[in-house]
């Protein structure tokens, strides 16, 4: 009926023990889902599936416009995605193709001040398309197709 103090905290250790396992799993998940969502990641499910391609698209730059008061203005903004690449490589996959576009976000516009016509600044990024090839020969579409 009546515990020990020993039963008592033994019974709470248990219970202590319980909850950091539960986070520790959680962690583990949260982690693990992170990786999964990161390119490497994608690339790493696309290896251990077989596929024998692999394409990501990475945004490289960007571009922020404004226009007021009979003027537009402008910043550049540029990242490398080098690293992210060279990852990918690592796991298994060989750079075959890269092409980049410019993709409009938005844009904004006012009337030139005493004088017609309009000034035009845009907003957007550029983003580059990289197809990778798998290292490894297929064997998935070997075993997969018709014996003849």
């Amino acid at each position: 009926m009546f515990k020990s103090a020993e039963e008592r905290e033994a019974e709470r250790q248990q219970r202590e023990d319980a909850l950091a396992e539960e986070a520790r799993a959680a962690d583990e998940k949260r982690k693990r889902a992170a990786f999964l969502a990161s390119p490497v990641g994608q690339a790493t499910v696309a290896k251990e599936e077989g596929h024998p391609f692999f394409e990501i698209q990475l945004e490289v730059g960007g571009h922020s416009g404004s226009a007021g008061w009979g003027s537009a203005e402008g910043q550049r903004t540029a990242s490398s995605s080098a690293s992210a690449l060279a990852e990918i490589e690592k796991v298994g996959w060989r750079l075959e193709h890269a092409s980049y576009y410019f993709m409009v976000t938005g844009e904004s516009s006012t009337k030139h001040v005493l004088v017609s016509g309009d000034e035009t600044a845009v907003r957007g990024i550029t983003i580059g398309v990289y197809l990778f090839r798998n290292t490894e020969p297929a064997k998935a579409a070997v075993q997969d197709s018709p014996e003849y």
